[in-house]
């Protein structure tokens, strides 16, 4: 049985896709890629937008997201976090 993604989970995912494609992605693909629902996605990016961890815009109708230096920073510190908490044998 597959567990519930956290919301850190989901987090992580989301800035290591924008982050793989260069820095900006397309919302529709976040989504895809994350297997989120797109609205779901849209209050995500609202709140990363307002805490300065991602810039979204828009640009010819479709909604456009840029990883800040902030989500690149807080990026490596969940990647660090979970190795940590891996060499110490746990499961997150």
């Amino acid at each position: 049985m597959r567990r519930k993604r956290s919301k850190l989970d989901i987090i992580e995912g989301v800035l290591d896709y924008v982050a793989r494609e260069g820095g900006e992605a397309y919302a529709t693909k976040i989504a895809t890629h994350n297997g989120l629902a797109y609205d779901r996605l849209v209050e995500l990016l609202e709140e990363l937008d307002s805490k300065g961890i991602v810039k979204v815009y828009a640009t010819e109708g479709r909604r456009i997201v840029a990883i800040t230096s902030k989500g690149y920073k807080l990026l490596k510190t969940l990647r660090d976090l979970r190795r940590a908490i891996r060499d110490f044998g746990l499961e997150l």
